[in-house]
């Protein structure tokens, strides 16, 4: 304000080359003209005579901490001054005048000046590249180190001033190329674009800049700059983060940000960008002005609410076979848009799909997307507790905008078994989640019973199973989410041929759940607090004579589960990955029927142990696993997975129970994605084993 004069205009230009400042000022041509520059900086004020160019040094200025004062005796209407700054080499110097040397401070507004005329320098000389994008999506499980790995890889054009196309060449699932004739369009599940960018090179008073210090990142050093909105608005898409930039060539050496006022199904995301030197054919290339500095690798993570379920999303995308300014850009992208490549444009909304026209055969944004799918899935799963393998066949309807309301369906109908899922991520245009989850199933599986390390045929119960749940969810800040339940289970018991007549069959009941939890993700870790209260409307004595008066406790018709989690993956070149977790399980008042189980649908996985076969009051468990693939054709994974149980019943003391197994990953015939899980118990009281095979077929 103390720049502009009363009733006056003045411009303010400055040089890239050396930050030199041009200064022009339109007045009312008072006597006096005082204008006070926010910059104790700039020196040297010279006035220049628009007539003949020459150039007439100003009286020393008045200098304070934060600005200096410049006095024009009978200024013309119009002035023209010039003003200098110090060298790069001055600013980064050491003091040799005085006996104890000091590091000058540099203001932010001139670390961002400097950066901005880096890059539109660079913008001016890069005028388009192509490149190899591979993008993968790694969708982590609720818990453990289970992941289902998705990469989209293909082409790449972007011309400076226009929104950058990508053609999906190659799809892998876990690794193992797509075979199909096309890759399907799958629903774009993604965070809204940002209201404005920070740092951008025409940046806006969005954002609030401040200088953290310096640091070094991948040897270079750099100055920290964070940033943020100056006011948050709801519902506006800003960042906030913090950018380091190299304090000899004043580029971006990498970027982090955390999106803010986001909706819809993306809870969260976080990005960081590291920027690489290259030359025009993608080599690398020295830290030098000449050389091109690209984002040549993206790491990101999602948080999706998908079926009330926070879903971590790991990304990474990786810029490779780079060509700048290529004399072939032009044909090669018409090219790719003339093929039957899937392809994405990046517009202000996000990623949409180009299609082509049927007539015209030219390509064109497809608004929106198809938000509902159709797989046939079948396969079987098989242990000892069954009398026969669990037939898997049946149909899954998922959709992401269920009645064009963003609400969200999951059904799979297979005979003998029935899951349904139903969501609104964003409650009444709120931050919670709400979502209802039904499970049933027609066959009955075997209940069954050690003592002391030996089985117990006359206590073998059957157990079939139904739910239903209502699943409340809310994210607190961007890596939390909290969540809270209440499910409505029925347990129907009954006996089996081996079942000895006196035992006393518990009585089939139902049994209201209360729980809540607590879900943590950040940079691939992941920690989980849960704890639940439940109680049973009917509970009466169950067991054989002589041992159910003792076995049996009334009180443990209310119960309370609690358990904690933490798990983080790492991912290597060629698709392999090393898993690992940890757990925790306890509770109080619990008894057979209640305790923690290890089979496939346990509280806890061992591979190799069967279902309502080992259970225990307290269990401490660890699992790891390493995942590779085989020349893109088979994807592996061996698991290993260890639990030190403690139950007085079973008489099992911090007892080991391990297993080990494989899950792999491969394509059938007529397009199908085949998964398989088998284990073998290796310590413990179980033996046998335990098998799951599902293939997965998309409709449309």
């Amino acid at each position: 304000p103390g720049t502009t004069p009363p009733g006056g205009t003045t411009w303010s230009f400055v040089r890239g080359e050396d930050l030199g400042l041009r200064v022009v000022v339109s007045t009312a041509a008072p006597r006096t003209l005082v204008l006070a520059l926010p910059d104790p900086q700039l020196r040297s004020p010279v006035r220049i005579d628009l007539a003949s160019g020459s150039a007439t040094p100003l009286a020393v200025p008045r200098r304070s901490a934060t600005a200096i004062e410049l006095r024009l005796v009978e200024p013309q209407t119009v002035e023209l001054l010039r003003l200098e700054r110090p060298s790069a080499a001055e600013l980064e110097g050491l003091s040799e005048v005085v006996t104890i040397a000091s590091e000058r401070e540099i203001p932010v507004e001139e670390i961002l000046r400097r950066l901005q005329s880096f890059e539109d320098a660079q913008a001016r000389r890069l005028l388009r590249y192509q490149a190899v994008n591979a993008t993968t999506l790694r969708f982590q499980a609720a818990s453990g180190v289970q992941a289902v790995e998705a990469t989209f890889e293909g082409e790449f054009f972007f011309r400076q001033g226009q929104p950058f196309d990508w053609a999906w060449q190659n799809f892998y699932v876990n690794g193992v190329r797509w075979r199909g004739k096309e890759i399907p369009e799958l629903p774009l599940i993604q965070p809204e674009k940002a209201a404005a960018m920070p740092l951008e090179i025409l940046f806006t008073k969005e954002y609030r800049y401040s200088v953290r210090g310096t640091d070094t990142v991948g040897g270079r050093d750099c100055w920290v700059v964070e940033f943020e909105p100056t006011v948050p608005v709801e519902g506006r898409n800003l960042y906030r983060g913090t950018v380091w930039i190299d304090r000899a060539l004043w580029a971006r050496v990498r970027s982090r940000a955390v999106q803010l006022g986001l909706q819809g199904e993306v809870l969260s995301n976080e990005e960081t960008i590291s920027y690489q030197p290259i030359d025009e054919n993608g080599a690398p290339a020295p830290w030098t002005a000449s050389s091109y500095f690209l984002p040549l690798e993206v790491t990101a993570q999602q948080v999706l609410s998908v079926l009330n379920t926070a879903t971590v999303v790991e990304k990474e995308v990786r810029l490779t076979e780079v060509r700048i300014n290529g004399a072939a850009f032009d044909q090669r992208r018409d090219e790719v848009l003339a093929s039957k490549s899937t392809m994405v444009r990046d517009t202000d909304k996000g990623f949409r799909y180009l299609v082509k026209d049927e007539a015209t055969g030219e390509r064109a944004v497809k608004e929106g997307f198809d938000s509902d799918r159709l797989f046939l899935l079948g396969g079987t799963f098989y242990d000892d507790s069954l009398d026969y393998p669990l037939p898997l066949v049946g149909l899954n309807y998922f959709n992401l905008d269920a009645g064009g309301k963003k609400r969200q369906l999951n059904a799979f109908f297979g005979g003998v078994l029935g899951i349904l899922n139903y969501a609104d991520p964003r409650l009444a245009g709120s931050k919670f989640d709400l979502g209802v989850d039904v499970f049933a199933i027609a066959i009955a599986s075997s209940d069954q019973l050690f003592r002391d390390g030996v089985e117990s045929p006359d206590e073998e119960v059957e157990e079939l199973p139904a739910r239903i749940s209502v699943n409340l969810g809310h994210p607190l800040g961007n890596f939390v989410k909290w969540s809270a339940s209440y499910q409505l289970a029925y347990s129907s018991f009954s006996d089996t041929d081996q079942t000895a007549a006196e035992f006393v069959v518990p009585q089939s009941t139902f049994t209201h759940s209360l729980s809540t939890g607590l879900a943590y993700s950040r940079s691939g870790y992941r920690l989980e607090l849960q704890g639940g209260f439940h109680q049973r409307e009917d509970w009466h004595l169950w067991g054989l004579p002589g041992q159910a008066a003792s076995e049996f406790d009334p009180e443990a018709k209310e119960y309370l589960t609690w358990q904690v989690a933490a798990s983080m993956n790492w991912y290597l070149a060629n698709f392999r990955k090393l898993g690992l977790s940890v757990e925790y399980l306890g509770g109080s008042d619990l008894d057979r029927f209640s305790k923690y189980q290890f089979g496939f649908f346990g509280g806890t996985r061992v591979h190799g142990y069967q279902i309502g076969k080992v259970r225990a009051e307290e269990a401490y468990a660890a699992h790891a696993s390493y995942g590779f693939e085989l020349g893109q054709l088979l994807r592996l994974d061996a698991v290993v997975d260890a639990a030190w149980a403690t139950d007085k019943a079973s008489g099992l003391d911090n007892e080991l129970l391990s297993g080990v197994g494989v899950t792999g990953t491969f394509m059938g015939p007529w397009e199908t994605i085949i998964n398989m899980d088998i284990g073998t118990p290796v310590a413990g009281p179980d033996d046998g084993i335990v098998a799951y095979i599902v293939f997965l077929r998309l409709f449309n």
